[in-house]
Parts: structure tokens; sequence; C-alpha cells
């Protein structure tokens, strides 16, 4: 059950960072960030934020969390579950 929480929580910050990288690129004049879903383009913000002096670790970060949390999501949904169908007898 820990997992699936941890899980949950690092796909959370992932957003959350997401969120962070599309406003900024929204308050510089990118007006549709906000609502390009998964087609945001990450290289126009790294090409952005060196002009505009922000860092670049944080997108790392922010796919690390997404990754590692959908990793133990799964993980924590098998452990939790388990993996073997139950008789129907």
């Amino acid at each position: 059950m820990i997992m699936m929480v941890l899980g949950i929580a690092l796909i959370v910050v992932g957003s959350m960072l997401d969120f962070m990288f599309r406003s900024r690129m929204a308050s510089i004049g990118y007006k549709w960030a906000l609502f390009q879903g998964g087609a945001f383009d990450y290289s126009r913000y790294h090409k952005v934020r060196k002009e505009n002096g922000w860092a670049a670790w944080p997108v790392y970060v922010m796919w690390g969390a997404i990754v590692c949390g959908l990793v133990l999501l799964i993980a924590g949904f098998f452990s939790y579950f388990g993996t073997s169908p139950r008789s129907r007898g």
C-alpha cells in the first residue's frame, strides 16, 4: 500500500512541476502552453529557459518523478492485489 501512495505522490509532484513549466511559458507569451496536454514541447522550454535564466534540472526531476511514480504505482498495485487469478468455485 505504501508503494501506491508514494507512486501517487511522485506523480502529483511531477504534475505540479509540469504545470510550473507551462505557466512559465504562458507568462512569457506562449499562450497555448497550458492547453497543449501531451503535445507540450519541452525542447522549446529549454531554448527559452536559457534566455530567462531558468534552471534545467527541474525538467529532469519532473520526468524522473513521473517515471518512478508510475513504476511504484504499478508495483504497489501488483503487490497489494496480487498477480494470481482467483478461483471461481
